[in-house]
């Protein structure tokens, strides 16, 4: 019984509300947009940060530490952005809220550095190995 009206109320609650899309996300699909070049950009950026000093060692060390560190700020943003548009009351229109979108697109830009760095390391390592 107990069970059978927790999922009643739970139904009741969750259809009288606006969807979670209206409140908290982007609903930009444009993978071509100027904004989307800006955020792989920032993922590049985020990465090459991630490399510094101003970050510890042992959370730097390896290329899938460098790109949690770059998806964690990029959620961060993004959660923000989400706060910013529901404040404003434009939450769930195209360039406002949590765009998970944005958030891949930046996480891309972090693994893409992270990618052409191994391969020139490789390509480095067969260079060096035949010169000897």
């Amino acid at each position: 019984m107990v069970r059978r009206t927790t999922w009643i109320l739970a139904t009741v609650f969750l259809a009288t509300g606006p969807p979670a899309s209206a409140q908290w996300l982007d609903p930009d699909r444009c993978i071509t947009c100027p904004d989307k070049v800006q955020h792989f950009v920032a993922g590049v950026g985020l990465d090459l940060l991630a490399r510094g000093p101003w970050v510890a060692r042992p959370f730097r060390d390896h290329a899938w530490k460098r790109v949690a560190i770059t998806a964690v700020v990029a959620a961060s943003w993004e959660m923000l952005e989400a706060l910013d548009a529901r404040r404003q009351g434009k939450a769930g229109q195209p360039g406002y809220g949590f765009g998970p979108l944005d958030l891949v697109t930046t996480v891309g830009g972090a693994a893409a550095v992270e990618a052409i760095q191994g391969v020139g390391r490789r390509l480095t390592k067969r260079r060096a190995r035949g010169v000897h």
